[in-house]
Formats: C-alpha cells, structure tokens, sequence
C-alpha cells in the first residue's frame, strides 16, 4: 500500500492525489474493517468523509451520516492535519452534545442531533457558513500530513 500511497502523492493534480489516496485506504477498510486502518489511515479516512458531508450538507449531514459516530476521531484527525479553523468548528459542534457525547447508533444520534438543532439552528448554520468561507484547504493538510506520514501507511 505504501507505493500505491507514495505513487498518489506524485500525481501533479491535489484532488486526483487525494483521491486515489482515499481509494486505496478505502479498499483496505472495505476488505479488513476500519478497526484494521492505522491512526494514519484513520485520518485520512475521517477526513475524507467529513468532506464528504460537509459538501452534501453541513454538519447537518455529516452527523446524521456514518461520519458522525466518529465525531470526536474526526476532531483528532483534524488536529493531526493541523486544520485549526475547521477543528475549532467541529469542537464548537460537539459542544453542543451533552458531555460531548455523540451516540455511535445512527438513530440515537439523528435523534438527539434534531433536538440539538431546533435549539441552535443559527448556530449550527454559522458553523457551515464558517466552513464554506474559511479557506482552509482540507485537501492540501491531508496531503501533507500524509507526505509526512507515509511510513504510517501500510
């Protein structure tokens, strides 16, 4: 995995890199479990699907999804690529939760997710807005983390 990974990195283009990169730790969660993944990989994974949620919804989405029963690894994974800003909204996020905890069943979590949201809808639109208008290239601090990590992907 680790050439594959090493080989994605020299792709010219940041987006292809990324997601040939993902790809490739996707397969390996797909055949073995994310259990299986290294904290590397576990970043990179995290990352890539709050991406994902995040540009098909906010953080609306990104709760009511798989992603968000890794809420708080996607924190640590955002503070591992060194993503400040983005770190200090997902926290603001988890913040609302009582105790910070966010249920890993998906129907618990949507559950209590919808009553946090009619209380902090503002708030939580602010987070998005903040999101979208912060400029910081997720992909970019996944590639490097990734460049600085790639013995961590095996």
């Amino acid at each position: 995995m680790n050439m594959e990974i090493q080989a994605a990195l020299d792709v010219a283009d940041e987006t292809d890199s990324f997601l040939q990169i993902t790809d490739v730790i996707y397969d390996k969660e797909s055949e073995m479990g994310y259990d299986s993944l290294t904290e590397a990989e576990k970043t990179v994974y995290c990352i890539d699907q709050l991406l994902s949620e995040m540009e098909n919804g906010g953080f609306v989405q990104f709760i009511h999804h798989e992603a968000g029963a890794r809420a708080e690894e996607t924190l640590e994974s955002l503070e591992r690529i060194k993503a400040k800003e983005t770190s200090i909204l997902l926290d603001r996020l988890l913040d609302m939760f009582e105790d910070r905890q966010v249920p890993t069943d998906e129907d618990e979590r949507v559950d209590l997710f919808d009553q946090i949201e009619s209380e902090h809808a503002d708030e939580i639109a602010e987070l998005d807005d903040r999101f979208y208008d912060s400029g910081e290239n997720l992909v970019e601090l996944t590639l490097l983390f990734v460049q600085k990590n790639l013995k961590d992907f095996r």
